[in-house]
């Protein structure tokens, strides 16, 4: 099963996108900030969906940039999701290497989809 971290510093999102993917399959890691994410982080860390804004005057780009730049125990080409509910995020997300933005609300099966078609290409 993919190993997939989630993090949104709305527990009830968090919880939610969980129990969801979870029925998909997948193995969650549910984070509710940073510091968290970080800490579950392993090399097995197939990836990550991360929320824009987190806790703290932190942001989902902070742990995407700690991804790409080989400061977690992830690889650093582990697919990361970065989603935000405005869409003016966007381009800055792809051009800090997110593989893909998704606009909240989004549907819950366009997450798993998204998930299964970026870990098997």
């Amino acid at each position: 099963m993919p190993n997939i971290v989630v993090v949104d510093d709305d527990i009830t999102n968090v919880q939610l996108l969980q129990m969801l993917l979870e029925l998909d399959g997948f193995t969650v890691h549910a984070c509710t900030n940073l510091d968290q994410a970080l800490a579950m982080t392993t090399a097995a860390t197939n990836a990550f969906v991360v929320d824009w804004h987190l806790e703290r005057n932190t942001s989902g780009l902070d742990l995407l940039r700690a991804v790409r730049q080989g400061e977690t125990a992830a690889r650093t080409d582990t697919a990361v999701i970065i989603s935000s509910g405005d869409h003016r995020r966007e381009e800055e997300a792809l051009a800090a290497g997110a593989n893909h933005f998704l606009l909240k609300p989004y549907p819950p099966d366009e997450l798993s989809k998204l998930l299964a078609s970026l870990l098997t290409s």
